[in-house]
């Protein structure tokens, strides 16, 4: 989600709208754990993934009758590639689960989107033009649930 803020110099005019950008990622990646204790463990995984992007997106917000703002923002390609990074530590336990806290990194090889901002009017338009990097921090809780062994009696 980006938050798109504008406003109409000497007007005061002024307004905020979110732009959503939709991906599916499928990720490889390796993963390594290093025991730091009987039940303590940190681990850290590097890998790629391969971003598809559906749609490009747009919003318009209009301000009077012959005036508005109108954003549009279109994707460089729609499968893109990215670098993935993660660390955590883990609490294992042998009847209550496991306990994880961690953070991600997502970082794509190129920029992921241009965006166009512009504000319209009879009089004439003015444009802003930018790119997105699409990078992304992550802080990760999990809980995973104790599986009983074949066998084991609860």
């Amino acid at each position: 989600n980006y938050r798109l803020n504008y406003a109409v110099p000497d007007s005061g005019y002024s307004a905020t709208d979110q732009v959503r950008v939709i991906s599916y990622e499928v990720p490889v990646s390796g993963l390594v754990y290093i025991r730091l204790g009987d039940q303590f463990y940190m681990n850290t995984s590097l890998g790629a993934a391969l971003t598809l992007f559906p749609s490009d997106v747009r919003t318009t917000e209009p301000i009077g009758p012959n005036e508005r703002f109108q954003q549009e923002g279109a994707y460089k390609s729609k499968v893109q590639g990215a670098i993935l990074a993660n660390i955590g530590f883990e609490y294992r336990t042998k009847s209550k689960g496991y306990w994880y806290i961690g953070s991600s990194y997502h970082l794509p090889f190129s920029n992921i989107m241009t965006f166009a901002m512009s504000y319209e009017r009879s009089s004439g338009s003015t444009i802003a033009i930018d790119n997105i990097t699409g990078s992304y921090l992550t802080l990760d809780f999990r809980y995973f649930f104790h599986e009983a062994k074949r066998g084991e009696k609860e």
